[in-house]
């Protein structure tokens, strides 16, 4: 009897658990999901990373590429991603002047034949 009484304790406990898990994951889907703005870089659970470019009710235009854009299920956005940084422009490095070299003194022509 004793046994029993705590089979169902622990069970309930369980299913507890598991409603306020359910509840938790399912705010924080819905919060991702109202964070959305055209403009923001998302990632999908496929790993395809774009740009919002669209929004409708339950689906949203994203362009992955210049030129390409993708029609997805706003539940496909695993995370809203930091835009990614620019990499700085490099400033041109200062010209140095080019190394001048003295000009090739030519030496006389000598005559190599041997004497005999």
């Amino acid at each position: 009897m004793n046994q029993d009484i705590f089979l169902v304790v622990a069970l309930g406990f369980l299913i507890v658990m598991m409603f306020l898990s359910s509840r938790k994951r399912k705010k924080a889907s819905e919060q991702l999901q109202s964070s959305l703005v055209e403009g923001s870089t998302v990632l999908l659970h496929s790993g395809i990373i774009g740009s919002v470019v669209e929004i409708n009710e339950d689906k949203i235009t994203i362009e992955s590429t210049p030129g390409v854009k993708l029609l997805i299920v706003k539940g496909a956005v695993r995370s809203v991603e930091a835009a990614p940084a620019k990499p700085a422009a490099k400033k041109p490095a200062a010209k140095k002047p080019a190394a001048t070299k003295p000009a090739a003194v030519k030496k006389p022509a000598t005559n190599t034949t041997p004497k005999n």
